[in-house]
């Protein structure tokens, strides 16, 4: 029987039946794989995390007891003060790339010091809704209608940084609600983000909950108690820098720096000293303590490298840094030089920012509304009861003093004359600007009235705000007696372009700094101010701007 017999037979019926079903399931499943295929190989929208083991509640007490734990707890804590959170849920995310006039698209770069997230609402909507800010900040008894175009203006400028630099980012603290504020900031934003642990909080008494409060009032030291215990479901105990990004972020990594304070054993230390003093009432003592702060870790740069096809790198590096505030400038000097030394062998741009504590002294200014914010969040009683007590005697005073207004004031980087013109924090920025990476390019600390909003000029000028006297202050304290004292340049950008000197004339303004804004009038727009620092903007051209003539 040849085969066209045996397949129109009626004996084989049946058998080429089975055949030709089974062929055409075989079809239909190459054609779904055929269609699936592509949706498995594709970025997905998810939230996907790369991200470090998280400490328990319970690791995190025995950590409130030592600082050298044993081995499988260090090791874990190691890791999660080495290994950052990234996420690139946002990679379809279109960048908003503004077109600035005279110079073309640019990548506009902000970074902000955020005092943990406190006012996280207001900070989503400055950062993306203008709209809905304006109406917020009313609602809060703000928007001064003298400032308010300004605000609106800065809220707008604000709103199309395609990269943000975030310092003091809580994740799972009671005083934040027990907010990832990183992640949420990113998913309410549309952005991609990195997120670098600085510290794990393990004070025993304002995170833990579990050291007893003794006040001389009953019913205060109840309230209190309440206002402290934490859930320990959900407290993490973070605090750390981020990066938000519209553009896609890889090879993040944390470069812890050198310490300049210890803030597990000199805090335990100032703590135990302090409740030995017989001579306090138990409200003084614990509004002393309220100052203090138990936490491992230390200060860090969080480093990423960001892909930017507008960018004739394709590539830049980004760097957000938290300097030490409890140190001399010396040391924060030394934390930078070794900061610098591990960004050596970068070849493309380098995008420094961050909160340097520049304020030329041991200790960044605060207030006692602020100390009691960051341990509680319904703070306004505590305020009043403080107020009754007395401020406790480590807030610097001396940060009131006239002397403030001489040379240095608002201008870190004065040069430093010893014995008659002291200024040490200048050392930080005389070494910042000597800096040369491997490719032979620098930081740009050009200052040219064309390439600033308000025509100020000399060091730094294109990358940090000028104003009539020195630098406009991203920290003011609430009574800085009309600007005479109380106001500090805390927050910095440092850009490295494409040149190979830091003032040269004729240089390349491709992906140099242009156009800085301080945004003292939005960060004040309510009561109380969004934050204890201002945001600040900067914009990086992605082509050479028009007419500028320039020989390397």
């Amino acid at each position: 029987m040849n085969v066209r017999s045996y397949l129109t037979s009626e004996a084989t019926f049946h058998n080429r039946s089975v055949i030709l079903a089974l062929w055409s399931a075989i079809r239909t499943v190459v054609v779904l794989w055929g269609a699936v295929l592509p949706l498995l190989a594709a970025p997905q929208e998810t939230d996907a995390v790369t991200a470090p083991k998280l400490l328990s509640f319970g690791e995190l007490v025995t950590l409130s007891n030592t600082d050298r734990p044993a081995t499988p707890l260090a090791e874990k804590l190691d890791a999660l003060l080495r290994s950052p959170f990234l996420s690139n849920a946002a990679a379809g995310v279109k960048p908003h790339r503004p077109f600035v006039a005279g110079v073309g698209p640019v990548l506009r770069v902000a970074s902000w010091n955020i005092e943990r997230g406190l006012n996280f609402d207001l900070i989503r909507l400055a950062l993306s809704d203008p709209d809905g800010f304006k109406t917020a900040a009313l609602r809060r008894g703000g928007l001064d209608p003298k400032k308010q175009g300004q605000i609106e203006q800065q809220l707008q400028t604000l709103r199309d940084a395609d990269i943000v630099l975030l310092n003091e980012v809580d994740l799972g603290m009671k005083r934040t609600d027990y907010r990832d504020v990183a992640r949420d900031l990113a998913q309410a934003l549309g952005m991609n983000y990195a997120f670098g642990v600085e510290f794990v909080e393990v004070d025993r008494l304002d995170n833990l909950g579990i050291e007893e409060v003794e006040l001389d009032d009953p019913a205060l030291t109840r309230q209190m108690r309440d206002e402290l215990r934490p859930d320990p479901a959900r407290y993490l105990g973070l605090h750390g820098n981020a990066i938000l990004s519209r553009y896609p972020i890889a090879n993040a990594r944390i470069s812890r720096l050198p310490v300049c304070h210890d803030w597990y054993n000199a805090e335990k230390t100032a703590i135990s000293k302090l409740e030995k003093g017989k001579r306090l009432a138990a409200n003084k003592i614990f509004l002393e303590r309220m100052e203090r702060e138990v936490r491992l870790g230390g200060r860090m740069a969080l480093i990423a490298d960001v892909r930017i096809p507008d960018l004739r790198t394709q590539v830049a590096t980004v760097v957000n840094v938290h300097l030490e505030n409890k140190c001399r400038p010396e040391c924060r000097t030394k934390q930078m030089d070794a900061l610098l030394s591990r960004l050596k062998e970068i070849e493309h741009p380098v995008i420094m920012g961050g909160d340097l504590n520049t304020t030329g002294a041991d200790g960044t200014p605060t207030s006692i509304r602020r100390e009691i914010l960051k341990r509680v969040k319904n703070y306004e009683f505590w305020v009043t009861q403080a107020l009754r007590w007395g401020t406790p005697a480590s807030l610097p005073l001396a940060a009131l003093m006239p002397v403030k207004y001489f040379k240095n004031y608002l201008d870190p980087t004065s040069t430093h004359l010893p014995i008659v013109g002291n200024n040490k924090e200048a050392i930080l920025f005389r070494h910042v600007e000597r800096f040369r990476f491997a490719d032979q390019n620098t930081f740009d600390f050009r200052g040219e009235t064309d390439r600033t909003l308000n025509d100020k000029e000399r060091t730094l000028a294109n990358s940090n705000q000028r104003s009539l006297k020195g630098f406009a202050p991203t920290f003011t304290l609430k009574r800085d007696f009309g600007g005479l004292v109380g106001r500090y340049k805390l927050d910095w950008f440092f850009i490295k372009p494409f040149i190979a000197q830091p003032r040269g004339e004729g240089m390349s303004y491709e992906f140099a700094p242009h156009f800085p804004v301080t945004m003292r009038d939005l960060n004040n727009a309510v009561p109380d101010g969004i934050s204890d620092h201002a945001p600040i903007t900067v914009d990086l051209p992605f082509l050479e701007p028009a007419g500028v003539n320039w020989t390397r």
